[in-house]
Parts: C-alpha cells; structure tokens; sequence
C-alpha cells in the first residue's frame, strides 16, 4: 500500500513531468504509466506504455484497447511487476451540454467547445482526476528546431468532478491479479 506522503510525491512528480513535456513539445501522446514493485530487485518500477494513435480513433477501438489488449499487456506485466498505481494520460476535446438541453443520444452532435490534458491517477488507495485546459498560443520552436504549438495549461477545480468515470478511469484493477 502506498502512503499518502508517496503518492503525493509520485503524483507531484508525474504531473510535473507531463506538464513539461507538454509545454515543451506542444502536446502529448496518450499513455499509461504503471507504477510498481520489482518482484526480482524489490525496488520501485515505473512502466511507460504509449498508445498508438491509431487505438484512439474511435470509440470500438478504444474499447478494444481497454477491454482487449490491455489486459494482456496487465498479464505481462504481472510477471515481474506488483503494479500499485496506474497513471492514464491524454489530451481530450471537451464538449459541454447544458443542464437544460440534457445529453442527446449521440453525445458527438454537441459542439467541441474546448481542450483539456486529463492526468487520471489511479492508486490502490487514491484516486484522483487533474484536468488542465489547454490553451494554444501561436508556436514555438524546440531545441531540436521542430515547431510546434505554444501551450498553456490552465488547471481546472475537479471539486464537483468526484464521480467522473470512462474507460480510462479505474484501470489499476486491470493490473491486479484478481482483476
């Protein structure tokens, strides 16, 4: 079990990391980090695990990364991993429907109205959501002479947010051997 301390100092950590490479780079690529004991060294571990663009197109091939290969990556890991915390990280469109309007049966008709980094930190015994607006400021140059975007990332107050869930949050369990 993770302390509150260690998970505070992972998470600082983690989030200072993608914050950086996303002001750095003009964006990030969807990934998880998995974060675990060595069963070999008895030592911290930290798993990166890209997501090829091409699983995040629709939302069958979404689920079919969660539901399908993610599991048999989890399998894989387990052998020489006891995962306890599972970092998922990407950037997403945001759409918003009034209270009033409610959600219509195809969600995808609301207008993007926005774009947010989600850093979802799942722990065995914290789970949290940090959502940062993304705001584009023309372009800037990296040091190895690439353009990319200029980026700022504004956080957002998760406060009202307690209950959000998708495919992507509560995926530690997919790493347990019970799961």
């Amino acid at each position: 079990m993770v302390t509150e301390e260690k998970y505070q100092e992972i998470k600082t950590r983690h989030v200072d990391h993608v914050k950086n490479y996303m002001t750095d780079m003009g964006g990030i690529f969807p990934h998880l980090t998995v974060y675990g004991k060595s069963k070999r060294q008895e030592e911290d571990a930290i798993i990166h695990i890209p997501i090829p663009d091409e699983l995040m197109k629709s939302e069958e091939l979404k689920d079919k990364f969660v539901d399908t290969i993610l599991p048999k990556i989890a399998e894989k890991i387990r052998i020489d991993f006891d995962p306890y915390g599972v970092a998922w990280t990407s950037e997403a469109w945001v759409r918003t429907a009034g209270k009033e309007e409610g959600v219509p049966d195809n969600w995808k008709t609301i207008p993007i109205d926005g774009e947010i980094l989600m850093v979802n930190m799942d722990f065995e015994n914290k789970t949290e959501m940090l959502v940062y607006d993304i705001k584009r400021n023309g372009k800037q140059v990296t040091e190895d002479g690439d353009i990319v975007d200029h980026v700022e990332l504004i956080e957002k107050d998760m406060t009202e947010a307690s209950s959000w869930a998708g495919r992507f949050t509560g995926l530690l369990k997919k790493f347990k051997v019970d799961s």
